[in-house]
This record gives structure tokens, C-alpha cells and sequence, in this order.
């Protein structure tokens, strides 16, 4: 099964007049507006982005469609998901401003969202789909989800402030939507919407859709997404919504934002960074060397994170949770201890959403360029299947692993 062609025909006429219209967005281009050009850069399913340059800048402009653009009108989606995207980068760019772009105008009526243009900066899963390795984007991205999440949580948060953000995005229940069906139920059942590599990989699904075990840790995970408050998630949080240059990054495609378990943005990259690894390994044996920098990312990614989750939480603890008052003295170990038991249980969550995220990544609606983009369907296959043993073992039984380390020595014997 396909996907169905977005019939979205950019006015990019209509575009550029919207931008003539803000004053600060004509001077940030420079110059007349027929010194202007617009050129579509977005490869996503969702929405349309363009890159829009003038004699003094550029702009990157995100117009949303009143429907899933990779689907077309067949699969309505409300236009007004660039608003949540809005307030998730003001809000995580108030915690993590190197890694997010500025948001520079929203549009609520014409549904289109500006934002700067990352210059310089490519779609991370293009380079990785091309052999790249970026060294430095382990540390930028681990302290983005650290700051990200601590700073929207309760331990950072004063319940008061914590409720009111929560509120500013309950109402974004249709992209949620998406990930409830997608995520955790859809490639569970034959769905007109699932696709994967048939008919190498057949029985693989047939299998995994009569798993029970598998079906229960799945819609465990499913009741954490659900009713999980605990931190603003970015919430689709994959190598395909950052950009990376050389020495910097910026995390993109807010659209799904929404608060929920921190265990899900962990456990997507991861699950992406992961994909990544067994993509590699169908391309052939050159790419061992980005396999190996894959897995050490991963560690580095989650380790990384640990350690500046934990330093934010020892000097930044100035929310309702977890009181430091309570502490003091000889409490002060206890709540050390208590730190470390919370990032353990953080961390088999995040194995469990990563095991999810790579099920429906292989045999759901958004499969990734990794996979689909290795032409060979024996040897796409292969590296699914082996990804899919993986996530199963994840998803169902987190707990067998202890550390970043267990996790990468599974993936080299799966």
C-alpha cells in the first residue's frame, strides 16, 4: 500500500504578500518584495514549508493545511496546529534557545507560522541517509531535552505556573490524535494506513499483530501518553524534525507539542538514532564506521542527558515537586538517592516508547527515508526485521536493561 499525493498547490504569490504585510519580516528580507523568492523545502508529511530569501535574509515559512499534507483532503487535520507549534518554541527556546529557532510571526488566520532560517543547516536524517556523522550533536541535543523537560516539569515549575502551561496546550487533541492511533494502535491491527516491506515482511506482522504481551506494554505506554503531565514535550521528537550543521543544531516541527511523559521524546530520538543504525547496515559493510558513531551517540545521548537533568535538579529545584526544604541535612542523601531511582524509572520508560516508535516507524503510515530509501528489499527487510526483534524486546520487557550500554549491545546482537 501507498500513500496518497498531498494535491496542495502553494500560492507562493500569496505567500510572499503575507510577508510584505509585516513589517519587521520585509525588513528582516531586505530590499522590494519582487527581489523576493520562495522555494518549497519541506519533505514532511504534514505541512508545507518554504524557504524565503531577500537581498539583507531569509525566513522559513510553515503553512499548514487543513489537512494531512501527505494524504490530501482524505485525511482532515486542523490548520490550527501551527499555534501550538508557536507556543511550544517561545516556550522551550525561553529554556534552550541555542538549539531552537526563533519564531519571528503566526498567522492564526492564514494558518502559516515564521520562524528564522537556519542557515547553513541540513535535515539531520538526509545526512545520516547519506553516510554523515555529526560529533557534536550527542551533547547539544542532550542538553536540549534536559532543559527542555526539567524547566516545564514541577521540580522546576510552581504547580500555579505548571497548571497554566498545561492548559495552553490541552487543546491540541487532534496531533495527539495521531500519535495515539499511530503510535499505539494502529500497527497493531490491519489498518489501511500500515505499510511495511511485503511480502518480505509478512509473517514479521502478522506475528507482532497477535502478540498479547506485546499488545499490553503497548497500551501501558499508551495510558503514560494519555494522562502524563509531567514536562512540554516537543512530541515527535526524530532525526527528521532537527537540523544539524557541522557544530550546532536546531530542533524544528513543533506541531505535535504537547504535555505528556518525558520518556516519549527520549525514546523517540533514541528509536530514531537506532533505525539509523540498522538503515546503515543494509547499505553494506562501508558504513561501519557510521553504525559505530550511531550506537556511541546513543549512549552519549542518554547518559548526557542524565548527567544535566540531575545537575538542573540539584541547583535548579524551584518548583512544587520534590520541595528542598523537605531536604535539608542529612535528607540531602535520601534525595540524591531518590534522583537516581527517578531517572532508572525514566529510563525504562524511555526504552518502552523507543520500542514503540520503531514498531510503527517500520510497519505504520510515516515510514522514514532510512528504511525506504535502501532499494534493495531483501536487504531493507532484513534490517527491519532486526530492528522490530529489538523494539519487540524493548517494548515488552524494559527492564532487562540497566544502561545506554545494554541498550546499543542489544541493537549489535539483534
Amino acid at each position: 500500500m501507498t500513500a496518497s499525493v498531498s494535491v496542495v498547490e502553494p500560492d507562493i504569490t500569496k505567500l510572499l504578500d503575507h510577508l510584505a504585510r509585516q513589517p519587521a519580516l520585509a525588513r528582516r528580507l531586505g530590499g522590494a518584495r519582487d527581489q523576493w523568492s520562495a522555494r518549497e523545502i519541506g519533505d514532511g508529511n504534514v505541512n508545507l514549508v518554504f524557504a524565503v530569501h531577500g537581498p539583507a535574509g531569509a525566513v522559513c515559512v510553515k503553512q499548514a493545511p487543513p489537512y494531512v499534507r501527505a494524504a490530501g483532503p482524505s485525511w482532515p487535520l486542523t490548520p490550527q496546529r501551527v499555534l501550538f507549534e508557536h507556543r511550544a518554541l517561545v516556550e522551550h527556546r525561553r529554556h534552550a534557545g541555542p538549539y531552537v529557532p526563533e519564531p519571528l510571526h503566526v498567522d492564526p488566520k492564514e494558518h502559516l507560522l515564521t520562524v528564522e532560517y537556519l542557515e547553513g543547516h541540513t535535515v539531520m536524517r538526509g545526512g545520516l541517509t547519506a553516510g554523515a556523522c555529526y560529533p557534536h550533536f550527542a551533547g547539544q541535543v542532550a542538553r536540549y531535552l534536559a532543559r527542555t523537560l526539567f524547566f516545564t516539569s514541577d521540580l522546576a515549575l510552581p504547580a500555579g505556573r505548571k497548571r497554566e502551561l498545561v492548559s495552553l496546550f490541552e487543546a491540541n487533541t487532534a496531533m495527539c490524535q495521531i500519535m495515539e492511533d499511530m503510535v499505539f494502535t494502529e500497527v497493531f491491527l490491519p489498518h489501511p494506513r500500515n505499510r511495511w516491506t511485503s511480502p518480505e515482511l509478512d509473517e514479521d506482522v502478522e506475528r507482532l499483530q497477535r502478540d498479547t504481551e506485546l499488545k499490553l506494554a503497548v497500551s501501558r505506554l499508551k495510558q503514560r501518553y494519555l494522562t502524563s503531565r509531567d514536562a512540554l514535550l516537543h512530541g515527535d521528537l526524530h532525526t527528521g524534525s532537527i537540523m544539524v550543521s557541522e557544530d550546532s543544531l536546531g530542533v524544528i516541527d513543533q506541531e505535535f507539542a504537547c504535555y505528556g511523559p518525558m520518556g516519549f521524546d527520549l525514546g523517540t530520538l533514541l528509536a530514531h538514532l537506532l533505525i539509523a543504525y540498522f538503515a546503515a547496515g543494509a547499505r553494506g559493510p562501508d558504513r561501519a564506521g557510521q553504525q559505530g558513531w550511531l550506537l556511541s551517540t546513543v549512549e552519549q545521548v542518554w547518559d548526557g542527558f542524565r548527567t544535566h537533568f540531575t545537575e538542573l535538579w540539584r541547583h535548579h529545584a524551584d518548583g512544587d515537586g520534590y520541595p528542598p526544604a523537605l531536604f535539608t541535612g542529612a535528607a540531602t542523601a535520601a534525595l540524591e538517592a531518590e534522583r537516581q531511582r527517578y531517572l532508572d524509572e525514566l529510563f525504562t520508560e524511555t526504552l518502552g516508547f523507543c520500542g514503540a516508535e520503531i514498531i510503527r516507524r517500520v510497519v505504520g503510515f510515516a515510514r522514514p527515508a532510512d528504511f525506504t530509501t535502501v532499494t534493495d528489499p531483501a536487504h531493507r527487510a532484513a534490517a527491519e526485521r532486526r530492528s522490530l526483534a529489538l523494539a519487540r524486546a524493548l517494548t515488552a520487557a524494559p527492564t532487562a536493561y540497566r544502561s545506554a550500554a545494554d541498550l546499543t549491545a542489544a541493537a549489535r546482537n539483534s
